[in-house]
């Protein structure tokens, strides 16, 4: 960010179309000038008021050759729908509408830049922070983005999206840390992937591996007892259906072939009572999964008090991040 002689500045034609009330026909006594060339006409004091570093730079002299004719010109380094949507958060006018996650992480790298208090974003980044396009394609992003904003159940809410990121790999870990700005943000999502492989098993155990003792009395006698080697891999299977169904950010088990990879048969005798028994025991399988879904931790929920610091007490030490991306 720098003034610069008009004349050097504005050689490039900008294609964007600058609206009210940052139009060259706008009153105002300053320039911003992006670095596409778009001008915006925008008050000093407002901008004083909301950014330091505009403040400072107001306060110093300023030599005749950075002026387009009445008005001293300011050079940012933004791109002008960076730019317009910033000023319109600090204009006392309606919010701006932020519709995709890379503008706000742009807002967010021009708030830490020139010293805007980010509380600003949360009031209009509530719908991108839980659009299910920015979620999946970018879990990560948008929860260390939440994290940094304190945006508590959107954090929540991200969580639930990050269930198959490898947080073994160090650098998604520094990658988080450094989006997030907080080491808090790793450890809560460690908290909570150690409290979900605690939870599998019991998951697992819903599904009976022995599905002939839900035969008839006849047919039962007539069984093979699973051998133990064959027990432990169809026990393995079901484990890991279990854990590919939770992770989705909201599973659901419509029936045990969809969540457990299996389910109670009776084919094998075309026999109605076993059919019939069969049925019956899918439903209460489908049941129990139910339940213990509800009750399965999804979402780093109840790890995480006001403020969103750490339980076990890590300090959220938001770290002055240049580049968010």
């Amino acid at each position: 960010m720098s003034e610069q002689n008009p004349s050097q500045s504005t050689a490039r034609t900008s294609s964007f179309a600058v609206k009210p009330p940052f139009h060259s026909g706008s009153p105002g006594d300053c320039i911003i000038q992006t670095a596409d060339g778009t001008q915006f006409v925008v008050y000093r004091v407002i901008l004083s008021l909301a950014s330091s570093v505009w403040n400072d730079m107001f306060s110093l002299p300023q030599s005749s050759d950075t002026f387009s004719g009445e008005h001293p010109v300011i050079t940012v380094d933004e791109d002008p729908e960076t730019m317009e949507t910033l000023l319109t958060m600090l204009y006392p006018m309606e919010p701006p509408q932020v519709t995709s996650y890379d503008l706000a992480i742009k807002l967010v790298q021009a708030c830490d830049k020139y010293f805007i208090n980010t509380t600003r974003l949360t009031a209009f980044l509530h719908n991108i922070l839980r659009s299910t396009d920015a979620l999946k394609n970018n879990p990560l992003g948008v929860y260390a983005l939440a994290w940094r904003l304190k945006m508590v159940e959107e954090v929540k809410i991200a969580s639930r999206y990050t269930h198959h990121l490898n947080l073994y790999d160090q650098g998604l870990v520094e990658e988080l840390m450094r989006r997030a700005g907080s080491l808090g943000a790793v450890m809560a999502l460690w908290h909570l992937r150690r409290r979900r492989e605690e939870t599998f098993d019991s998951m697992a155990r819903l599904m009976e591996l022995d599905e002939a003792r839900y035969w008839c009395s006849d047919h039962k006698r007539e069984r093979t007892k699973l051998s133990i080697p064959d027990a432990i891999a169809k026990y393995i299977a079901i484990r890991a259906a279990v854990k590919a169904a939770l992770n989705q950010p909201y599973p659901v088990c419509r029936s045990p072939q969809d969540f457990f990879g299996t389910s109670t048969t009776y084919e094998r005798y075309s026999c109605e009572n076993c059919k019939q028994a069969a049925e019956r025991k899918n439903r209460e399988i489908v049941a129990s999964a139910e339940a213990a879904i509800e009750k399965f931790p999804q979402s780093i929920d109840g790890y995480v008090v006001p403020g969103l610091s750490v339980v076990i007490n890590l300090p959220l030490a938001h770290s002055d991040v240049k580049d968010l991306k």
